[in-house]
């Protein structure tokens, strides 16, 4: 569980926003490296990785992109606009009011907070409102626009949550578990099989995709030139076990990884969705069954190129936030999920 908990909180805590996902690919890199394997990288940062083994094979799918936002505007007074870096929905404006951030420049990281008019100046009817997108504000400590540009922020500057991986409890917190986790399983899971001999493992090839919170961009031109007997997406799976919620998914932490059946954009195999289930009930391992809506992955563009894919998902409350909440004894069960799985 600590040697878990240590390479989750660093892939966590490296920047790497949509279109920005270099830091966290190098670190995936090096790791595939250490291993003896030989890591591709096409023009547009994807990385793939393949270890040989018996004529079955599988293949591991991640991203390594995160939530945040950029920089749309800077006002004369140094004040900031930002934009989100996901496909369309707007982010929660329950949630950035308040929240510390990083603006991510050429060399370093300005720190900076989500800003609203509070309530000595909204005064006792503006504090009961939800603020609109146009009243939330960054301030990074600046007095004009040209002082703000001099610390290297200009528009299209990514911004993320500033925060780190702690243990809560039972549980962790921090940033960009989504997918961060998807990323410590599969290099996990390297580690384990590259021990194997060639003919005790399938053949293996991990792929660490970018721009997922794009609309799956990445994964789009991984997949074309892919041809398996199966895909496994590594994801993060929405909870609802939590005040508030009406349990439409019945998805809580600790109590096992998550088998997706549907999300908003495909349904998946049903037939590796049967073998997860049948290696889960024999090895006696926790699992969840989910229907998701408001929810996609990369096996979308799997999917549309031919391919069997099967989404096995890490329970996880408050998704998009600075504070991302999972329980790492389901990691542990669904890597041993995925090693017997993989063996059989």
């Amino acid at each position: 569980m600590k040697r878990l908990f240590e390479l989750l909180k660093v892939l966590s805590e490296i920047p790497g926003p949509v279109g920005r996902e270099g830091l966290v690919q190098e670190k995936v890199k090096k790791h595939l490296v250490d291993l003896g394997l030989e890591v591709l990288q096409d023009k547009i940062g994807n990385l793939t990785a393949t270890m040989a083994g018996t004529n079955k094979h599988y293949a591991l799918v991640a991203h390594a992109d995160e939530v945040g936002f950029l920089v749309s505007n800077i006002e004369s007074s140094g004040f900031i606009r930002v934009k989100w870096n996901t496909t369309s929905h707007m982010p929660d404006l329950r949630l950035l009011p308040g929240q510390h951030v990083v603006l991510m420049v050429d060399d370093g990281m300005v720190p900076g907070v989500f800003c609203v008019k509070t309530a000595h100046i909204a005064g006792p009817e503006g504090k009961k409102q939800l603020p609109s997108y146009n009243e939330i504000f960054l301030d990074i400590g600046a007095f004009s626009a040209e002082e703000v540009k001099e610390r290297g922020v200009h528009i299209g500057t990514p911004v993320l949550y500033d925060t780190v991986l702690r243990q809560n409890g039972h549980n962790v917190v921090g940033k960009s578990l989504d997918d961060r986790v998807g990323l410590t399983m599969m290099l996990i899971l390297a580690k384990e099989f590259s021990k194997l001999a060639e003919d005790k493992r399938p053949t293996l090839t991990f792929v660490s995709t970018v721009m997922e919170e794009l609309g799956a961009k990445g994964a789009a031109s991984v997949a074309k030139n892919l041809d398996v007997d199966g895909v496994i997406i590594l994801e993060i799976g929405l909870a609802d076990d939590h005040p508030g919620t009406d349990g439409e998914a019945c998805v809580a932490l600790g109590k096992g990884p998550v088998i997706v059946v549907k999300d908003t954009q495909l349904h998946y195999s049903h037939e590796m969705i049967e073998k997860f289930i049948a290696t889960a009930e024999k090895s006696n391992i926790p699992i969840q069954r989910a229907v998701y809506h408001n929810y996609a992955t990369d096996g979308l563009q799997m999917v549309m190129q031919g391919q069997l894919v099967s989404t096995l998902a890490i329970p996880c409350r408050y998704s998009h936030s600075s504070f991302e909440s999972l329980n790492l004894a389901d990691v542990e069960n669904a890597i041993q999920l995925l090693m017997q799985f993989l063996k059989e």
